[in-house]
């Protein structure tokens, strides 16, 4: 049966291209380019891939979509899929993700970002590179993560490795989904319908929730207005889930303290953008899936099973509902 991997992302993928290719009855083809991919397409049963721009996921769904077309299973090793989502993934074929693959991995460095806006970690490292001691510049404005409210937007897998990590700092937690289902890990569980009234009680916001048309700009003008000044704010989830003229603002007239973002919209960040200059900014270029040979394991190995279940004709794991 012929499989292609389209490796769009870095992370892992010789790993993953080795298991999928010792899956027996397997024929994998590793394309490496979107015109490869497109080439490759006729007669293959099955492609794993990472959420590419909607641009591009538009290309490979009209030939999904065209006649003849002999693909039936879609596996993602990236979180999201929205680039495909807002393609339209047509009727008809298995789709299949890696779920909650680099959670651990991205609540660490949610983590990371949290503590280093909070202890103020860049004025230090400004003050290093000038060569400057001065204790009461980033004394003066710490901050400790005992005894705050922290709001994780957001309570799938990464938001529950977020707080499984917070909750040694002694931080309150509130966590909101759209379940609200309780958790022994959180102090509160609150729809997302409560996120404004959750949001004023916050010292620090995380968001970890999957970018859809409902969540796009999610963190708006109206929902960093509630927040009180001094507020921290993280993002690893989507980039559009911020409004980012407005995180600017929030950045430059002081309602937030800081913000660390590992997501932006678009990816890359344009080096003409004004964010670049925001302060008390940090901004890593979306790697917070990386580091971890456990990562890599759970990604190369879960779409190495699901493979094989396909070629078997056995149910899926981790499948998309519709």
């Amino acid at each position: 049966m012929r499989i292609l991997y389209w490796p769009k992302i870095q992370l892992g993928r010789a790993v993953i291209a080795e298991q999928l290719g010792a899956v027996p009855g397997a024929e994998l083809t590793v394309t490496e380019t979107l015109p490869q991919l497109l080439a490759a397409l006729p007669g293959a049963a099955g492609v794993v891939l990472a959420d590419a721009p909607e641009a591009e996921a538009r290309q490979v769904v009209e030939q999904l979509r065209a006649p003849g077309n002999t693909v039936r299973w879609l596996h993602f090793v990236s979180a999201g899929r929205e680039g495909f989502e807002a393609a339209g993934l047509p009727p008809g074929i298995a789709v299949t993700y890696a779920a909650g693959a680099a959670a651990p991995a991205v609540a660490e460095h949610a983590m990371a970002l949290l503590l280093a806006l909070g202890r103020r970690i860049p004025v230090v490292l400004a003050q290093q590179a000038e060569r400057h001691w001065d204790r009461a510049a980033p004394g003066s404005r710490a901050w400790a993560l005992e005894g705050k409210t922290l709001v994780i937007v957001g309570y799938g897998q990464i938001g529950q490795e977020i707080a499984k990590r917070a909750r040694p700092f002694g931080a309150r937690i509130v966590a909101l989904s759209r379940s609200a289902r309780p958790d022994a890990l959180v102090d509160e569980a609150l729809p997302l319908s409560q996120l404004h009234e959750a949001l004023g009680r916050a010292d620090a916001v995380m968001l970890s929730i999957a970018l859809t048309p409902e969540t796009q700009h999610l963190i708006g003008r109206d929902a960093l207005a509630r927040l009180k000044p001094g507020t921290l704010l993280v993002n690893v989830a989507r980039g559009g889930v911020i409004d980012q003229v407005a995180l600017r603002e929030a950045l430059h007239n002081g309602r937030l303290a800081g913000a660390g973002l590992d997501v932006v919209d678009p990816e890359p960040l344009p080096a003409t953008d004004p964010l670049w200059d925001s302060p008390n900014l940090i901004l890593s270029p979306h790697f917070a899936g990386s580091g971890s040979p456990a990562t890599v394991a759970r990604l190369a190995g879960g779409a190495a099973e699901n493979l094989r279940r396909f070629i078997a004709g056995q149910p899926l794991l981790h499948q998309v509902a519709g």
